[in-house]
């Protein structure tokens, strides 16, 4: 009885302290944000719209910024401190369909994400590189027409979710994580997420929404990235 009652204490913390996912509203941003293509080199798979489901994907920033990567990168490990961040919206395959890698990628060249909607949401994914590179790999096989359009609507997928901050400042278990998310999500399941640790710290949330952005779905394709 004590330790369940511990348990549900710790819910209710969680309860309490979660907040829109990646909700920060301003942070300190450079003068001039760069503009330039993607640099990764992938080969491309799929066509743009053809999908089953969609994958919302967070990071923890404390976990990136104590890696060596982390401290190379001052917009998000030096001049903000960021809890979770906004990592992408992958449009990802059933499992059904037998296809690994279980998602389309490059499906088509896009143009570079303009300035202004990099500065837009670089408070929610404070890297310039990666938001280029989230449109040009995933934006790409999404069926948006723009990545303004791209951007907006994984923007408004995260305002939906409340996310809590890892138990034990990130070294806590999945299981716990994965309850805190089920307890602050009304009609998210265990199934319909996944919390991914590394190094003995939980470093990602990924959760799984259906082609249309509307409703919580299980995770059903394979493989990982």
């Amino acid at each position: 009885m004590r330790n369940r009652g511990k348990l549900t204490l710790l819910l209710l913390l969680a309860l309490f302290a979660a907040l829109p996912a990646a909700a920060q509203p301003s942070c300190r941003l450079p003068q001039q944000v760069p503009v330039q293509a993607c640099d990764r080199h992938e080969a491309p798979r799929g066509r743009s719209g053809d999908f089953d489901y969609y994958l919302l994907s967070f990071s923890w920033s404390p976990a990136f910024c104590a890696t060596a990567a982390g401290r190379r990168s001052p917009l998000q490990c030096r001049d903000n401190r960021f809890g979770w961040v906004l990592h992408g919206l992958w449009p990802q395959y059933d499992a059904s369909r037998g296809v690994t890698p279980s998602w389309p990628q490059y499906c088509s060249p896009v143009a570079p994400v303009p300035e202004a909607v990099l500065r837009r949401h670089l408070c929610a994914t404070p890297d310039p590189r990666l938001l280029q590179c989230e449109w040009a790999k995933h934006g790409s096989c999404a069926g948006f027409g723009s990545a303004a359009a791209y951007f907006d609507a994984m923007a408004a997928a995260a305002a939906r979710l409340r996310v809590p901050d890892p138990p034990a400042e990130g070294r806590g278990s999945a299981t716990a994580m994965t309850a805190a998310l089920v307890a602050a999500n009304p009609g998210l399941q265990p199934a319909m997420l996944q919390v991914l640790r590394r190094d003995g710290r939980i470093r990602k949330i990924r959760v799984c929404l259906d082609s249309g952005l509307r409703d919580f779905v299980a995770c059903k394709g394979t493989g990982s990235r």
